[in-house]
């Protein structure tokens, strides 16, 4: 009897450190093929609501804070978060309407003046087309009467002199007849008929420069008086138009160029009431519920370095000053590495483990996954997560999240033969 308790024991002790054994190895099996068909990434927790708080004004470009809520303050809509001082908007405000009042000074003298150049213009265009019809009218009279009358006026001159000398000859023969039957003296007789000599003489010259100067009428000064009529009408017509021509082009240029004031008028009085209603904004408001962060959140994250604003810290109008981030709805921002691009799917589940709540895991499902890296060769993953009232996760806090990669069938063979090992 002893002996064979003894060879049960012998047995049992020699048994129990091969199941122990075996149950080791099955529990690492397990444990390391978990692992293998896992991936497990760094996350960020983020408000599905967040709003940047900034001054985003387009002509007041400096501003300095007078006050500003605390860094992690949790603020209500509509609650102050930022305020600024005044003195210096209020300056630039003011210089801008004092340019405002001499832009308008100079506007209206720009009118006043549009308005003589008009004016003038119109003077100007009555004076070119006056101009274009006495031209005209000088040449229709030179057509119509001056020139028939020149060619009239020489034949007539011709006709006169002509007719000058026929009756200085017929009077100088009807002397020297009479001469002879009369009882004049001698001498009386030579001094009458010297004089009737003399006329005739006259008129035969004066009937030879007429003669002259009747050709010339004719072949010479009809023929250029034609010409330069012609010329004169052909350049008066070049003069008128190119008058009109620019009288038009002026008038045009200076319509636009008293638009472009006009529009820069109109832009300079929109500034000053753009200012003055961004004067307004020297308080900025929460948009929504929520925490406020000092500075700008990056991909849900806060800057390692801290925020240096304060009362008197001097910002511009495209700073963000403060985030409002809303805590009741959270996801979880992840980036990712191109190799893990065919674990993470959109819709797979996952697992997170919050860094700050290590013992606590949230059943979370993957909403998004980026195909195009956003740096790099980082890509955006973003994951929704079921709410957990037992815990207080704020935006900005860490996390683990773990993937199941798919498993394949060499992977249950893999597994299978561990089990048996």
């Amino acid at each position: 009897m002893k002996s064979k308790l003894s060879c049960l024991v012998v047995c049992t002790a020699l048994i129990v450190p091969l199941i122990v054994g075996a149950d080791g190895k099955a529990k690492a099996a397990d444990e390391e093929a978990k692992n293998a068909n896992t991936v497990t990434v760094s996350g960020v927790f983020e408000a599905e609501t967040g709003s940047e708080i900034r001054q985003d004004t387009q002509h007041l470009t400096s501003f300095v804070i007078s006050k500003i809520v605390p860094h992690g303050t949790t603020v209500r809509k509509g609650q102050n978060v930022v305020w600024f001082e005044s003195e210096e908007l209020d300056r630039q405000i003011r210089t801008a309407e004092v340019e405002l009042r001499l832009s308008r000074l100079t506007l209206d003298d720009d009118e006043f003046a549009f308005g003589q150049f008009l004016e003038t213009q119109r003077l100007d265009r009555e004076a070119a087309e006056r101009g274009q019809r006495k031209a005209q009218q000088d040449h229709d009279n030179f057509v119509k009467v001056d020139r028939a009358r020149q060619l009239k006026t020489a034949e007539f001159n011709l006709k006169s002199s002509t007719a000058s000398l026929a009756n200085a000859a017929e009077e100088l023969k009807q002397l020297e007849q009479m001469y002879k039957e009369d009882d004049l003296t001698e001498e009386s007789e030579e001094i009458v008929l010297k004089r009737a000599k003399q006329s005739v003489e006259a008129a035969e010259y004066r009937l030879k420069g007429t003669k002259i100067q009747t050709l010339r009428t004719v072949n010479q000064t009809v023929p250029q008086s034609d010409a330069q009529q012609a010329e004169t009408l052909f350049r008066a017509g070049l003069m008128h138009r190119k008058l009109m021509r620019d009288l038009a082009s002026n008038r045009v240029r200076r319509e636009i160029e008293m638009t472009r004031k006009r529009d820069q008028f109109k832009e300079e009085e929109k500034k000053v009431k753009e200012m003055q209603q961004e004067r307004r904004q020297v308080v900025l408001k929460a948009p929504h519920d929520g925490i406020v962060f000092h500075g700008k959140l990056q991909r849900g994250k806060l800057s390692d370095k801290e925020s240096s604003l304060v009362s008197g810290s001097k910002v511009t109008n495209d700073q963000t000053i403060a985030t409002v981030a809303e805590t009741q709805r959270l996801r979880v921002r992840v980036e990712l590495s191109e190799d893990k691009l065919q674990a993470v799917v959109v819709g797979a589940k996952c697992e997170i483990q919050p860094t700050a709540f290590p013992d606590v895991t949230l059943m979370a499902t993957v909403k998004s996954v980026s195909r195009v890296p956003f740096a790099g060769t980082k890509y955006d993953c973003v994951v929704n997560f079921r709410d957990s009232n037992d815990i207080l996760i704020v935006p900005t806090m860490t996390c683990d999240v773990e993937f199941s990669i798919p498993s394949t069938p060499e992977d249950g063979k893999l597994q299978e033969q561990g089990a048996q090992e």
